[in-house]
């Protein structure tokens, strides 16, 4: 018998107990690290979710932010104003329901709420709905939160007007590219997110809320 054939293989030895290893760990030893990764899993759920969460907000302001481009390429290429109206209301199921409009100027003098109701700025196609909007995330702000002004020197006003385009919640666009200001809130009742309308350029901006550090933050 050659010598060291009646041992185990090099792969097993036993430790200073008697306990048999083999590859290096014990039984116990891999209990322990099972039982530590299940813990550091369970730590990070919480933050996970956050994220997620935070996610699904921020998706629903880009598509706020992508039909307020459609209305803006829109006035641009055919040489109209062109304004988007946003309809939130709920559904047989007592979901909520959000879908928005696009409306052309029909008599030269831009569009405007009451031409709307008469038809003398029809509507371009039919509604369409927001896909991210009503399931978890709404338009408005936080009811736990007063954020504070983009400029960070007040506290915002009117928390329960979450559509601001001037003096009505139809966000238009002129043939120059230009635009009637404001600002749609979009929230899951933690997160807040803003989508921006600036007059002059027309410029379509997408913020974040900062709690912590109580100020918003553009993407």
């Amino acid at each position: 018998m050659e010598a060291g054939g009646s041992g185990p293989p090099p792969c097993f030895r036993r430790d200073g107990q008697g306990a048999m290893r083999k590859g290096g760990f014990t039984l116990l030893e891999l209990l322990v690290a099972t039982t530590i990764l299940a813990l550091v899993a369970t730590l990070a759920v919480p933050p996970l979710r956050q994220q997620i969460a935070q996610h699904r907000v921020r998706l629903a302001a880009a598509e706020v932010a992508s039909t307020l481009w459609t209305a803006r390429s829109s006035a641009v290429r055919y040489g109209v104003a062109v304004a988007v109206r946003f309809d939130v209301r709920e559904s047989e199921a007592g979901t909520t329901v959000t879908a928005f409009s696009l409306y052309a100027d029909g008599d030269g003098d831009g569009v405007r709420t009451a031409d709307l109701s008469t038809g003398a700025d029809p509507r371009i196609g039919r509604p369409a709905r927001l896909l991210h909007v009503g399931s978890g995330v709404r338009f408005g702000i936080p009811e736990d939160l007063e954020p504070r002004e983009f400029t960070g020197s007040g506290r915002l006003d009117r928390l329960d007007d979450p559509l601001r385009f001037g003096r009505s919640d139809i966000a238009s666009f002129s043939p120059f590219g230009t635009a009637s200001p404001g600002t749609a809130f979009l929230t899951d009742g933690y997160h807040l997110f803003a989508v921006r309308v600036y007059n002059r350029t027309g410029k379509i901006q997408i913020l974040r809320y900062v709690r912590d550090r109580e100020h918003w933050k553009g993407l």
